[in-house]
């Protein structure tokens, strides 16, 4: 358990410190191109990359229990457009230096998964759940207050986010397999 925890921890702070450290840099670097542009050439790389690792991991028996399960389509379809707006979103806010706002809607996005999974999956509320919460909840009024405007990228980003976890996970659809999905061309589904 003890391992489980510290494996979580340090992929969680490399992808934090991916995405919000070298990704910032990144799209800062290539900003030149626009946030549409930029998020058309992650769809691309990204579906390149999983096209990859699915062959090599032999899981394209998974992508066709999904291509023959409508629902589920419909769903990753749904899901892929949450996360397109979220990438665009991101990339917007790298572009035109709202960080602080971005970075508001990554800190309250935890607490609109735990209270989507309360109301959808009738997760429990336990103790420590119950104060964090009522922790970051005074934290986000006292930022809002500090705001000199509304940090509408923040909060399309903490309830984007949300909502595609919500998703993805009432589907129950592989990561890489539910994010290729979405990501491959038209013309070959």
């Amino acid at each position: 358990m003890k391992n489980k925890l510290l494996n979580g921890i340090i992929f969680s702070s490399a992808g934090s410190f991916w995405w919000g450290i070298v990704g910032v840099f990144y799209f800062k670097y290539v900003s030149f191109a626009g946030p549409v542009e930029l998020v058309v050439h992650r769809t691309i790389w990204t579906t390149f990359i999983l096209l990859l690792t699915i062959t090599l991991y032999s899981r394209w028996y998974l992508f066709f229990e999904v291509l023959n399960n409508k629902k589920k389509l419909f769903m990753l379809f749904v899901s892929g457009l949450l996360i397109f707006i979220n990438w665009f979103t991101w990339i917007y806010a790298v572009v035109t230096n709202r960080l602080v706002d971005a970075s508001f809607g990554y800190y309250i996005f935890p607490i609109l998964s735990v209270l989507f999974g309360f109301v959808f999956f009738d997760e429990k509320l336990n103790k420590a759940r119950i104060i964090s919460i009522f922790l970051v909840l005074i934290s986000i009024i006292y930022l809002l207050f500090n705001f000199k405007s509304i940090p509408w990228i923040g909060l399309i980003l903490a309830i984007i986010w949300s909502t595609y976890n919500l998703l993805r996970k009432k589907i129950n659809v592989q990561t890489d397999i539910g994010l290729f999905v979405f990501n491959i061309p038209k013309g070959l589904k």
